[in-house]
């Protein structure tokens, strides 16, 4: 179906249009207009999220509350005091900010879990005018000395668990000057102190809490910043090959908030200032999803589990569900399958049946049809979205539920949610942001729920550049959109159904095998916990798919069982072609995973890449 478009760059293969059409339009950025007396431009800069949440919501709480130590609780008040001292603490350490348009300054390194120290950081940098520069701690430790070469930090705030990588990274990374180390008993105690900690002479070292302690209560004088001035600075996961390095302004970070804030208002999330926020993505992974931001600036409490312990994540859930509910709120977390699947699990053990109330938005990877009915029968709510690091906080789609779908499908909750996972749609774009499917070429194609394609984004928030990279660059604005290498297709309804990472379909004998619908299908057996489908080279077809299980615990099953299972249910009711069957199912006890938690492919591909095939 085409679709009416205001802009004619939406539709096209290139932004001529549009820049062609902004040319012949008045009043554009670029058009000089008389002055007016008195009046200042607005700037998009962080420091507004945090005063707006600290003007309504004062007294609330934030709650750092590691596994094994007494909750650290923080009214937004203390919160916004604690930054305010670090504003002192940065220019002390010799911080330098940014003045221009697209500028970075000190580049300011972060090693910690989730935390309220975090938190602090998240804002009090680009506040400053320097740049959050967020470490990947799930990589190996050579690929974050990797990271931290390409960006070049001059700070380095560091947890205590992450201190013995540190003679490593200072003997690569030349340019850190300071060291700041965080310890979780110290923060929630005000006792103990770090353990010996050795740094190269003319690397300063110094213990968090004490930064803090010895700026007083001054009120610092923050800048006022170019909203166009580099604000944080991620890495790519790194599922296709050496991380990616990405950077987003205050205004690109400012519009991501306000993008989420209205799609999370809208069913099924919403998402209201009585809803306790339990912060699982990791700060690493574009600030935990842009979940913090929002969270501040709609005033919610706000809850850090630390280190990760599934067991104590539950218990969390449990205790805070009550308070949640007594003021018609709920708990709300985000984070990948794998963190939903960990979470059932303990609540299974502790013999709970019912957590309605608890809300879990998943994104990163599919969520398994087993996972997913487990969440069901105990009364979580599922929501997703999809946003990879390069489009900054922003997921460029959430599970929405619009008009153009439910006056179709007809107003039935449980359908359009239920239509969303099993079909494993990333949702429908968020306000402001855009997708369109494009073949090879560029040329957009029908959004018929068929046609499958590359999938382009266009947002405020999508990264300019990939770091130190022109040619990546250049391949992934060649269309005008930005395109991650993505294929999925648009259905009747609007929503974005992921077909597979371009390098993960499997090509055998010239047709497409995707990945994600056969891991979809056999993901359905009760027994299997998780699976991953990867192509393995074949002599006569090319590639063929290989499946690679993990039960789940007390659970048994064969490779035939499983290969039965998936003929019986799906290709004899002629769901899918034979040939789709993979050639073999192995059973292993666990699935690797990237830093962020998604199934890692490329390491199974590696492992697997001489397999013999018949």
């Amino acid at each position: 179906m085409e679709h009416y478009r205001l802009f004619p760059a939406l539709g096209s293969s290139s932004r001529k249009t549009y820049n062609e059409f902004v040319s012949r339009t008045p009043h554009t950025r670029e058009e000089k207009m008389p002055e007016a007396a008195g009046y200042k431009e607005y700037q998009l800069t962080i420091d507004k999220i945090l005063d707006y949440g600290l003007f309504i919501a004062p007294e609330q709480k934030l709650i750092y509350a590691p596994a094994g130590l007494p909750k650290k609780e923080y009214t937004y008040t203390d919160y916004a005091d604690r930054v305010n001292r670090l504003g002192f603490v940065l220019e002390e350490l010799g911080v330098k900010r940014a003045e221009k348009p697209w500028e970075m300054g000190t580049r300011v390194a972060i090693m910690d879990w989730n935390s309220s120290r975090y938190q602090e950081l998240l804002f009090a940098i680009p506040m400053y005018g320097a740049v959050v520069n967020t470490v990947n701690i799930r990589l190996a430790p050579k690929e974050q000395i990797y990271t931290l070469t390409v960006s070049k930090p001059e700070v380095l705030f560091i947890h205590t668990d992450f201190v013995p990588y540190l003679d490593k990274i200072l003997g690569v990374v030349k340019t850190i000057k300071d060291v700041v180390v965080m310890d979780d008993r110290i923060t929630c105690t005000g006792q103990g102190g770090p353990p010996e900690v050795k740094v190269p002479s003319g690397i300063r070292l110094h213990e968090y809490e004490d930064l803090l302690k010895e700026v007083g209560k001054a009120r610092y004088e923050w800048p006022e910043l170019n909203e166009n001035v580099v604000a944080t600075f991620f890495f790519t996961s790194g599922t296709t090959g050496l991380p990616k390095g990405v950077y987003h302004t205050h205004r690109q970070v400012v519009l991501a908030t306000l993008q989420l804030l209205a799609a999370q208002a809208q069913d099924p999330i919403r998402l209201t200032n009585r809803d306790i926020a339990l912060i699982l993505v990791p700060y690493f992974h574009i600030v935990g999803w842009g979940f913090p931001y929002c969270c501040i600036c709609l005033g919610n409490k706000m809850v850090f589990p630390g280190r990760y312990q599934w067991d104590h994540v539950a218990k969390l859930i449990l205790e805070l569900l009550p308070e949640a509910k007594a003021v018609d709120g709920r708990v709300i977390a985000m984070g990948v399958p794998t963190m939903l699947y960990l979470v059932l699990q303990e609540l299974k053990k502790m013999g709970v049946e019912d957590v309605s109330g608890f809300v879990f938005g998943y994104g990163g990877s599919a969520l398994p049809i087993s996972v997913y009915e487990d969440a069901k029968k105990m009364g979580i709510e599922i929501v997703t979205g999809y946003g990879p690091t390069e489009t900054g906080m922003t997921a460029i789609t959430r599970m929405i539920f619009i008009p153009r779908m439910w006056m179709k499908m007809g107003w039935d909750y449980e359908k359009m949610r239920d239509y969303f996972v099993v079909k494993n749609s990333l949702g429908v774009p968020v306000p402001l942001s855009f997708v369109k499917l494009v073949d090879e070429e560029g040329r957009e194609l029908p959004q018929d729920g068929k046609t499958v394609g590359k999938l382009l984004l266009w947002s405020p928030s999508i990264a300019r550049e990939y770091y130190g990279d022109p040619e990546k660059t250049k391949k992934a604005w060649c269309f005008g959109f930005f395109d991650i290498d993505d294929m999925a297709v648009i259905d009747e309804y609007g929503t974005v159904v992921f077909v597979d990472r371009t390098k993960d379909v499997i090509k055998s004998g010239g047709e497409w095998v995707p990945s994600t619908r056969v891991e979809g299908y056999i993901s359905t057996h009760p027994a299997v916990a998780e699976v991953a489908v990867i192509g393995v080279p074949h002599p006569k077809w090319g590639e063929r798919p290989v499946a690679i299980v993990a039960l789940k615990p007390g659970q048994k099953a064969t490779e035939e069982e499983l290969k039965e299972y998936f003929m019986k249910k799906f290709v004899e009711t002629g769901e899918i072609p034979k040939w789709w069957i993979p050639d073999k199912i192995i059973i292993v006890k666990e699935l690797p995973k990237t830093a962020t938690g998604k199934i890692d492919k490329l390491a199974l591909r590696e492992e697997y890449k001489n397999l013999k095939l018949e």
